[in-house]
């Protein structure tokens, strides 16, 4: 499928360039058998959505970090909830499933790469799903974002013909994109773990508390959503009149996400068991490097107590008149470090 922009879209981007900020886009498309691109503005969509539904098909309205303007456009040419709208407006939200009177609203986190490292960054994606239309925005927030054209191009017909079938592919893609990221967070606890409990291996904290990170973005972001869907069952269930066939599939997704979360609330209580030896590990090489450091204290000490005792200017001294005492007190020392390192050496401290 050939995905092009529309005049709409071009108008958004020239705007924003002009202004120094960053791009916005605006898409339409036509979805019936296939995707269309819609080469119109958004005065034109209720005619199109009109003419969709004669035709069993919907009109897909796609916007990618789009600036208030933009989203209070599509808000009015839809006849959006101001509420649900302001959610894009206002910026990061709970992940949650409402309920309205002409339309349902659906807002997920995207767990995207980072453009500039290997940090994962949580995005937003607002799905819309009304009679005859779909409403999508994204907000990237210096991720990498999925192309949702290509996405629903690449999917099978079932799963892209109507707009809660479109909706649903979003959604299956974003919760797949959760279990994912959970399956590079597990490889990366089996690898911590070979780590913490070898004890020839100095393990990395920054490493731990960057998958710390990743598993609480990641648990926020499915935790919510899995509890959403659960309470939201009969709304999508109610968009499938005629398309029942997607049925089994939302129940997947919800299987999917309660699976998800459920797998990294484990990788969290199994990142604490291995913080906790780390610490444990931590503690343990500092005891030891304390008592090396203390043992080769006390080699020192007692020399440098009998040195400086017979530097002092006695003469009543032992071994001080004799001619050979001299190698007397050194051996003394020698012998006395001997004992003191055999006996330090048996408990381990060196």
């Amino acid at each position: 499928m050939a995905t092009t922009r529309t005049a709409q879209s071009d108008a958004t981007e020239a705007s924003t360039e002009a202004s120094g900020e960053s791009p916005g886009r605006l898409e339409i498309f036509l979805v019936a058998d296939t995707i269309e691109p819609a080469e119109t503005d958004l005065a034109d969509v209720p005619a199109l959505v009109r003419k969709a539904q004669r035709k069993d098909g919907f009109v897909w309205l796609h916007l990618v970090d789009p600036d208030e303007d933009t989203v209070d456009a599509a808000r009015e040419t839809l006849d959006i909830h101001p509420l649900a709208a302001a959610d894009v407006v206002s910026g990061r939200q709970q992940p949650k499933i409402q309920k309205f009177a002409e339309h349902l609203f659906i807002l997920l986190w995207s767990i995207l790469p980072d453009e500039d490292s290997d940090d994962l960054v949580l995005g937003q994606t607002y799905v819309y799903i009304g009679d005859g239309w779909l409403l999508t925005v994204q907000r990237g927030e210096g991720g990498v974002l999925t192309d949702l054209p290509q996405l629903l191009g690449d999917a099978p017909e079932n799963l892209r013909n109507a707009a809660m079938p479109a909706a649903y592919t979003i959604m299956a893609d974003l919760v797949d994109g959760y279990a994912k990221a959970a399956a590079d967070v597990e490889s990366d606890l089996e690898e911590l773990e070979e780590q913490v409990f070898n004890d020839e291996t100095a393990e990395d904290h920054r490493r731990i508390y960057k998958i710390r990170k990743d598993i609480g973005r990641i648990d926020r972001a499915v935790s919510s959503i899995a509890a959403a869907l659960r309470e939201s069952t009969e709304h999508l269930e109610a968009l499938t009149v005629g398309r029942e066939q997607i049925v089994p599939y939302l129940h997947d997704l919800l299987d999917d996400a309660a699976g998800t979360a459920a797998l990294i609330n484990n990788q969290s209580r199994a990142l604490d068991a291995i913080l906790s030896s780390h610490e444990n590990n931590v503690s343990a090489r500092q005891n030891k490097d304390m008592r090396t450091i203390s043992s080769f204290a006390a080699l020192l000490a007692l020399p440098t107590l009998i040195a400086g005792l017979y530097g002092m200017n006695f003469e009543n001294i032992p071994l001080v008149q004799w001619q050979y005492g001299w190698l007397a007190i050194g051996a003394a020392m020698v012998i006395v470090d001997v004992i003191i390192y055999v006996m330090f050496k048996r408990r381990g401290w060196l």
